[in-house]
Parts: structure tokens; sequence; C-alpha cells
């Protein structure tokens, strides 16, 4: 998806782009996340002086793997996006490390590994497919979303494990 630096700023009106990014290629690799379909944009460019700030709105429905349970389920990740473009010219400094603006040399920016990025980056990082999810049992590995496995999940403190056994042979 590119961006005509020369016309926007010539026009002197916000520019509106819509449209969708194929994201396929870049989660090809990745067992937690595949986008159900192409990632959705609706954004608008706005010129002044010798900047260029894009923003508005990503969203894509991806499937996800719950890092509880394991299981895949499906959501739509909305994400808000903004980007901020200085334009230098070839010989000009390079910009100071408090700008935020990215340096735009060429006559056209390529927005799509912008917008790639801000959806990567909002991902969750441990997604979850409910917020009650119980997870998998540690002894045999079962769902316990779906099932009770009826296993010893009581945790005992290392440090008085030997006091158990003291008491077990009073008992005796």
């Amino acid at each position: 998806m590119l961006l005509k630096v020369q016309e926007l700023v010539a026009r002197q009106q916000p520019m509106e782009l819509q449209g969708t990014l194929d994201l396929k290629e870049l989660f090809r690799n990745n067992a937690e996340y595949s986008p159900l379909e192409p990632m959705k944009y609706n954004l608008v460019a706005k010129a002044a002086d010798d900047r260029i700030l894009v923003s508005g709105q990503l969203s894509c429905d991806v499937r996800m793997q719950c890092s509880r349970c394991l299981d895949k389920f499906d959501e739509t990740v909305l994400v808000p996006f903004e980007e901020q473009f200085r334009i230098v010219e070839n010989g000009e400094a390079e910009l100071s490390e408090d700008d935020e603006a990215v340096p735009v040399t060429e006559e056209r920016i390529d927005l799509s590994p912008y917008l790639a990025e801000e959806l990567v980056v909002q991902l969750p990082y441990a997604p979850l497919c409910s917020e009650d999810c119980k997870g998998l049992c540690p002894e045999c590995g079962m769902n316990l979303n779906e099932q009770s496995c009826g296993c010893n999940t009581e945790k005992i403190d290392p440090r008085m494990a030997a006091l158990q056994d003291w008491f077990k042979s009073q008992k005796e």
C-alpha cells in the first residue's frame, strides 16, 4: 500500500485510505496466531509543513491459541494506528533522537510494514480463550474446562514435606 507524498502535499487536504492487507505470509510459521482474513484498514493521511500524519484503525479476525488450555479460538483484533513521517531532503541532516517521526526521502511511502508491525505489537502476549479458563491439569494434561480429572493437585511446600512423613510414623 503506497502513499504518494507529493500528491498528498500538493492537495493540502486529508486523504482517506481504505483497503485490506494480506498477512498470511507474515504468520506462515506461527502456531499461536493466524489471520482468518486480510487485515482491514481505514486511515486518514494529512500533510502539514514537512510532516505527514497517518492515523486510523486496523481490524483483523485472528485465530489464536489459548495460553492456558491450548485450544484455538477466534477473536477480532481492533488496533488504533498512528504514525508520523517527516519529509527530509537527501542532503539534510538526520533527525534527532527526540523526534519520533519516521524520515522519508522517497516520493512514496509503503505503509504495509508499519500496519503489519502495529498489529503484531498489539496482539496479546498470552491470549486467553476466556478470563475464567481453567487450563490443563499439570498431572494428566486433561483440559479442565471440559471435565474434571480427579488428579491430586494438592501442593505441599517442599520445606514441610519431611514433617508429613514424621506424622505418618507416629500414627502407626
